[in-house]
């Protein structure tokens, strides 16, 4: 019996995955532990090892496709035997250990969600359409989405349209009636290629979309998929959910350029100016916990580990790795850690768990000359630290004028948590802690 391989889940939150790359082609042999696929999950690139052996049969999920987690992507069995090509199956591959919540579990614990303080239940306009065309009553419907609302693809389900995942996801997003379009799958399944065949034909028809077609066609068009679309989902669900406040302060660090060259020639020990910084953000979180927070409902959680997420740049996006308990890390110990996620992060081996659970963010933009900027907070966190550029000063010392190294520093709070006076404050701990470095030291 042919084995399905399925979109794994790689985290609690991890709701689909993108397929990057195939590692092994169709009718080529596999065995168990082979890296079969590579995808991309909300966090990290990763490789799906094979959990069988065999011979891949057949691949359904293309590179590129977005997939929900536990659908089936692939195929892997003995050379001749017949599979059935379903994508609806939630049931997991053998070998795979699913610890995830059924689906009559998930329904059942969001019952009380579906249903309004007004009675109503809770469906997206379009299933509502649909439901209304088809005299289906909502009430007897599960829903799927997030919060247990009823979306397009459960009425689809009552209705018993088959379409592959991919296809319902499309037809969705731009409210297509999947009843009015011709499967060229299986047994009539619609596919994503019958929807852009039927988007096409629509614009052929529609002098505005010929028009609009027209002023961009001199323009590149690129799929906003894999990390760009994550970071831009995420970015846009940070700004909408939590009203921002930022605050900006500037921090004399010439004593602590100096400490950082003495132990540098006398230690040999190599600290960058992020290294200190991140240490300070986790002294100062012990200092005002109220900081380290998060907001879960109409409940807030009071963070009792202390673990500071850091930007890393990529020639793709962004990603952040956390370091884990950073208060309790000696400097030494916090500088080997962040060169060691840094690296990992920029060649693509980090692990899910070296992503998740952060309780702040330090992101860097210094070495760009930026002087300031408005970080965005990387939710469900409450705060970010942005730090700035170094620029040289006159100040004004003891009735003396001195060149000083100002460093600035931009800090973004969610409203929602901490006040403009209670983040002022912890920005000046930091501040105070830069400006004073060997306290960064004990």
């Amino acid at each position: 019996m042919a084995v399905r391989i399925i979109m794994p889940k790689a985290g609690m939150a991890m709701e689909e995955g993108t397929i990057v790359k195939w590692l092994k082609k169709e009718g080529e042999k596999v065995e168990v532990g082979e890296p079969l696929i590579e995808i991309h999950t909300d966090k990290v690139n990763m490789e799906v090892e094979a959990l069988v052996s065999g011979t891949l049969l057949k691949i359904i999920g293309q590179e590129g496709d977005v997939i929900p987690v536990t659908e089936t992507i692939g195929y892997i069995g003995q050379p001749g035997e017949k599979i059935e090509e379903d994508l609806e199956g939630n049931k997991p591959a053998i070998g795979v250990e699913w610890k995830a919540e059924s689906h009559e579990d998930i329904t059942e614990t969001r019952q009380h969600e579906r249903v309004g303080m007004n009675g109503k239940i809770a469906a997206t306009p379009l299933a509502r359409t649909l439901a209304k065309e088809s005299r289906i009553d909502l009430s007897m419907i599960k829903g799927t989405g997030k919060s247990g609302e009823i979306k397009a693809r459960d009425i689809y389900s009552a209705k018993n349209i088959e379409a592959t995942p991919l296809a319902k996801r499309i037809a969705e997003k731009n409210h297509i009636d999947l009843e009015r379009i011709q499967g060229s799958g299986y047994k009539g399944k619609v596919r994503k290629e019958d929807i852009i065949m039927v988007e096409t034909t629509s614009k052929a028809d529609d002098p505005q979309a010929i028009k609009r077609e027209q002023i961009i066609e001199a323009a590149e068009k690129k799929p906003l998929t894999g990390i760009r679309k994550i970071i831009a989902e995420r970015m846009l669900a940070s700004h909408l959910l939590a009203p921002p406040v930022t605050l900006n302060t500037k921090a004399d660090v010439t004593a602590l350029a100096l400490l950082k060259e003495q132990l540098k020639v006398q230690t040999s020990l190599k600290l960058s100016f992020n290294d200190f910084i991140i240490k300070a953000a986790a002294k100062a979180l012990i200092a005002y916990p109220n900081v380290n927070v998060s907001l879960d409902g109409e409940e807030i959680l009071l963070r009792k580990n202390i673990n500071i997420g850091m930007a890393v740049a990529l020639e793709e996006g962004l990603i952040v790795p956390v370091i884990k308990d950073a208060d309790r890390l000696t400097l030494r110990d916090l500088a080997e850690k962040t060169k060691e996620l840094a690296q990992k992060g920029r060649e693509g081996k980090l692990l899910p768990g070296e992503v998740e659970n952060g309780s702040f963010t330090v992101s860097n933009l210094g070495m760009y000359d930026i002087l300031s900027f408005t970080p965005i907070i990387n939710q469900p966190e409450s705060a970010i630290l942005g730090v700035c550029a170094i620029d040289e000063e006159l100040k004004m010392i003891d009735g003396k004028i001195e060149n000083r190294k100002m460093m600035g520093l931009s800090l973004t709070v969610d409203h929602r948590l901490i006040d403009g006076a209670q983040g002022a404050i912890f920005l000046k701990h930091i501040k105070t802690l830069l400006e004073n470095p060997l306290e960064i030291l004990v």
